[in-house]
Formats: structure tokens, sequence, C-alpha cells
């Protein structure tokens, strides 16, 4: 299974470039998600790109998601 989730606004709140607070049960919800279904790929899809990418890519690495 392949899921594509938005950062900004879906995640996090919209605040872009920053990076908005986390909305309720976003990480928490992707991370069961990942639990349940260990073949699930998550791919970022957002407009970010170079440092902010990353940036991103960390926050979400932070909390638990790959």
């Amino acid at each position: 299974m392949t899921i594509a989730v938005d950062f900004d606004g879906t995640i996090v709140e919209h605040r872009y470039p920053a990076i908005g607070k986390e909305l309720p049960f976003a990480t928490a919800t992707l991370r069961q998600l990942q639990k349940e279904r260990p073949d699930m790929r998550l791919i970022l899809w957002t407009v970010r790109e170079g440092a902010l990418l990353e940036q991103a890519i960390d926050w979400c690495a932070e909390r638990g998601l790959t």
C-alpha cells in the first residue's frame, strides 16, 4: 500500500514556509497505519523543496514517520 500525504495543512497547520503546529491525530494516525501495515510506503507530497523539504522530512522522522 502507498499513501501520499500533504504536509502543510494536512499534517501541520499551514504556516509555509515555517512549519506549523501538528494537527490533531495526524502523525499518530500515520504511525498506526505504518505499524499495522509494515509494507506501507508513505510519500510526503509537498511543494517544499531544498532545505524546506529537508526540514519537513526531519520533522516527520523525529515523530516516527518514515
